[in-house]
């Protein structure tokens, strides 16, 4: 299966913040239903996040099936797995490109909105901030400065360390969105 681009980030995201993640969740059927569906990405730290993700959704009347996936996926996992209903259980919706009216439709129904964008820049900050204790203690790179060394990295997360050393990713522009959302920015780069 092919996955999109919000669900990499999604699923690299919370394994950096050292979450339980689970791609594609069996949503078996509720009430006589025949048809199954699943759960984009199920993430499980010190609280369960059901995900949505979505990288364009093209019309207004599709976040109604995002709805009722995500309602259909906290029915199953309260039932399913009894363990977890002790946890916070969180709605997320996961955008690259969404209408308006869809995503205050979602917020209507208790789900957490959350663009691509966003999402991206706390993916950034996440790994820079596991790549700095990686080079904890090393005297060729000063406090606060940023080299990783990426020979144990793999995928995803290696390709966008190496973009982060060589100055391909706008620190700016991630900076900003990492303001915007609370978040210390990313470290500067060793020169």
């Amino acid at each position: 299966m092919k996955y999109s681009n919000s669900e990499f980030i999604v699923e690299r995201y919370y394994r950096l913040k050292k979450w339980l993640v689970e791609k594609d969740v069996p949503i078996l059927p509720q009430n006589g239903k025949r048809f199954w569906s699943d759960l984009d990405i199920l993430a499980v730290g010190n609280e369960v996040h059901l995900i949505s993700c979505k990288d364009f959704l093209p019309s207004n009347k599709e976040i109604d099936k995002v709805i009722k996936n995500l309602e259909d996926a906290e029915k199953f996992i309260k039932q399913e797995y009894g363990y977890l209903r002790n946890k916070k259980i969180k709605k997320i919706y996961v955008y690259g490109g969404s209408g308006k009216k869809s995503i205050e439709k979602a917020q209507e129904n208790g789900i957490e909105t959350v663009s691509l964008r966003d999402l991206l820049a706390k993916y950034f900050k996440e790994l820079d901030s596991y790549l700095s204790k990686l080079n904890f203690g090393r005297k060729d790179i000063g406090k606060g400065k940023r080299y990783y060394i990426v020979g144990e990295l793999e995928g995803l997360d290696k390709f966008m360390s190496f973009l982060l050393n060589n100055n391909f990713i706008n620190d700016k522009a991630v900076n900003e969105l990492l303001e915007k959302n609370g978040m210390d920015k990313l470290s500067e780069p060793k020169r």
